[in-house]
């Protein structure tokens, strides 16, 4: 998908829910992969490969599953799925970035999240509460054992069918009660001083309560719509190129297009350029996950209700909050 002409390559942002996942070969923003000519393998990892793959968590794994998802184009994308037992002696599933798979975006993100779930063990005791989306919120709990809001996908939140199948099976399930995954969509499309009093109405009072994002989770913008019946005023657009500087610059130009106050996020993407997300209006900027995650409005406007206490590297990629919402919260 490289752009030639050096121009920005704009894409439809998330039309269709799940791509975080599909982020981990990097170079390569795929959209409207779950079209007609949208299929998938499934196969056994070889348990010879798993020690490569440093699945580690606290619970042992007992299969690891490598899903291939084409393309009519010819594009693939591989995810790698573990199945294992929790504490509470339940089958689950999370995905997993894999430190193998020759990808220095997967490999990063494979180091990032390691480095989160060693933090969170250090730092957060047993009672702690995550929230995040299903498939952050699957790695917390197989990467530290500590409970979260909700760690199933939602049926609803797939319109379309070839990927509703998909997602099922690499989701473990979907959640036989949706009410968590609908409420936390709610609150990220929210204005944020009204989602936070959401939240300190619902949350519980008697534990320290985190909320985890991570720049993937804008590919899972599609979801999050679908689920809070609503439309998130968000575009996206890869430049290419090795200038970063000039890179910058055009994002900036790109981002004041048509608004009075450029709101705009920058990722790098290992070899390829960067990939850029812009908020089109006025109260975009004031969501609660616009207002989370490092959009130029956002750095400046800390929240006091959040406490950013864990922030990786790779720009920002993810951030723990702590809820100041009473005692015991941080």
């Amino acid at each position: 998908m490289a752009d030639t002409t050096g121009r920005p390559k704009r894409f439809r942002l998330a039309t269709f829910a799940g791509l975080a996942l599909l982020l981990a070969g990097g170079a390569t923003l795929l959209y409207d992969l779950f079209g007609p000519e949208f299929s998938y393998e499934e196969a056994p990892v070889p348990a010879a490969e798993w020690a490569a793959m440093e699945p580690r968590g606290p619970f042992p794994v007992k299969a690891l599953t490598r899903y291939t998802l084409h393309q009519g184009d010819g594009a693939s994308v591989p995810l790698t799925v573990a199945d294992y037992r929790d504490g509470r002696n339940q089958d689950q599933r999370v995905t997993l970035y894999a430190a193998e798979a020759g990808s220095t975006a997967a490999r990063l993100r494979h180091d990032l999240w390691r480095a989160a779930g060693e933090t969170i063990i250090r730092h957060t005791n047993d009672n702690a509460l995550f929230l995040a989306w299903w498939d952050d919120a699957q790695r917390i709990r197989f990467l530290t054992g500590r409970d979260t809001w909700l760690d199933r996908p939602a049926a609803a939140a797939f319109p379309n069918g070839a990927e509703r199948g998909l997602w099922e099976k690499v989701g473990g399930g979907f959640a036989a009660v949706p009410a968590p995954s609908r409420r936390l969509a709610r609150w990220l499309t929210m204005e944020t001083g009204a989602a936070l009093n959401e939240m300190k109405a619902e949350l519980p009072a008697d534990r320290p309560v985190y909320l985890l994002v991570c720049l993937d989770d804008l590919a899972r913008v599609g979801e999050i719509e679908a689920l809070a019946g609503v439309r998130l005023p968000l575009q996206a657009a890869r430049f290419p190129g090795s200038d970063l500087h000039g890179q910058i610059a055009a994002v900036q130009q790109w981002a004041r297009q048509d608004v009075d106050q450029a709101s705009y996020l920058v990722q790098q993407i290992p070899g390829a350029g960067v990939r850029a997300w812009r908020i089109t209006t006025p109260q975009g900027r004031d969501t609660l996950l616009a207002r989370l995650l490092p959009f130029s409005t956002s750095l400046a406007r800390p929240l006091p209700q959040l406490q950013a206490v864990y922030q990786s590297g790779w720009g920002s990629y993810l951030t723990i909050y702590a809820l100041n919402f009473g005692e015991g919260k941080m």
